[in-house]
C-alpha cells in the first residue's frame, strides 16, 4: 500500500465523531474529513457500502468494483441538505451518500493468531523493530476489524508483512480494576536495504474471533469494558533478542457497543 503521512492520518482520530463537524461558511451544510472504512455488500440496496463506524455507512460509486471486506482510508464530503441525506432517508436506507475524490487508499488487512508464550522470546526472520505500535493510542473498531497506525524506520517503499498474536492461555492482566488484553504486533521485511526513514503505516486486523473470546470472558467475569494492550519490539539485538514495550489503546472498548456478527 502507499505510504500514509503521519500528519495526515492523525486527522482521522480527531474527526471520527462522525456527523458533528458541519460547517456553513459558504452557505452549504457540509460534513467531511478522513475516515477508515470496510466495504460491505448490502443485499437490501444491491450496493457496495463503506462501514465507517459500528452504525454508520457511506455510499459512493467509488466502491462499486471493490470486494466485500476490503479496507480503505478515504477523505469524504457529505452534503447534508441533499434529500438523500435527510434523517428519514438515512433511517430507511441505512446509509449516507458521500463524495469521495482521489484520496482513496487501500489499507492492508492481516489476520490475528494465537501463540505460545515462547514465541515472543526471539525475533522472527527479517523482523524489524517498531518506533510505536499505535499512534497516540488511537484506533478504530468496525465490525470485527481494528485499524491502527504504527511507526517504524524502513525504506519508504519496502514491502512489509504484519501480524498480531496473542497467548490464548494468558490473555489478560488486571490493573487498578481495569482488564487489559495483550496482543503482540510484529513486522517483517520482504527485502533489506540501507536507505531508511521514519514513516507511519496504517493496517487493519481481522480480530472478530479474538474479540468474541474477550466478550465471553468479560461477561463471565461481570465486566462491561476492556482495553487492548499492544506489545511491540522496540529493539532487536544482533543475536535476535527482543526488548518489548507496549502502548495501551487510548479508550476502553464497551462490550455493549461491539458488533461482531
Amino acid at each position: 500500500m502507499k505510504r500514509l503521512i503521519l500528519q495526515y492520518v492523525v486527522l482521522f482520530f480527531v474527526s471520527l465523531s462522525l456527523l458533528t463537524s458541519c460547517f456553513v461558511g459558504d452557505g452549504r451544510n457540509v460534513d467531511g474529513g478522513p475516515a477508515f472504512g470496510v466495504v460491505r455488500s448490502d443485499y437490501l440496496s444491491g450496493k457496495n457500502l463503506l462501514d465507517v463506524a459500528e452504525d454508520v455507512a457511506f455510499y459512493s460509486s467509488r466502491f462499486e468494483y471493490d470486494y466485500d471486506g476490503d479496507c480503505f482510508f478515504v477523505t469524504y464530503e457529505m452534503y447534508l441538505d441533499l434529500p438523500e441525506n435527510s434523517y428519514e432517508s438515512v433511517a430507511a436506507r441505512g446509509y449516507y451518500e458521500v463524495y469521495i475524490g482521489e484520496s482513496k487508499e487501500k489499507v492492508d488487512k492481516w489476520n490475528v493468531y494465537s501463540m505460545m508464550a515462547a514465541d515472543t522470546s526471539h525475533a522472527l526472520p527479517n523482523e524489524v523493530p517498531l518506533a510505536g505500535a499505535v499512534m497516540d493510542g488511537g484506533f478504530t473498531h468496525i465490525k470485527g476489524n481494528v485499524f491502527i497506525i504504527s511507526a517504524l524506520q524502513k525504506p519508504t517503499y519496502q514491502k512489509m508483512n504484519w501480524e498480531l498474536r496473542y497467548d490464548i492461555d494468558n490473555m489478560s492482566s488486571d490493573e487498578r480494576g481495569q482488564r487489559y488484553y495483550n496482543v503482540f504486533l510484529r513486522a517483517t521485511a520482504t527485502q533489506n536495504t540501507n536507505s531508511k526513514e521514519y514513516i507511519s503505516v496504517a493496517n487493519a486486523f481481522e480480530m472478530r474471533s479474538f474479540l468474541k473470546n474477550i466478550v465471553q470472558k468479560e461477561k463471565e467475569l461481570g465486566g462491561d469494558s476492556f482495553i487492548i494492550r499492544f506489545n511491540y519490539p522496540s529493539v532487536i539485538s544482533e543475536d535476535g533478542q527482543i526488548t518489548w514495550k507496549y502502548q495501551d489503546a487510548r479508550e476502553a472498548i464497551k462490550i455493549d457497543g461491539l458488533i461482531l456478527e
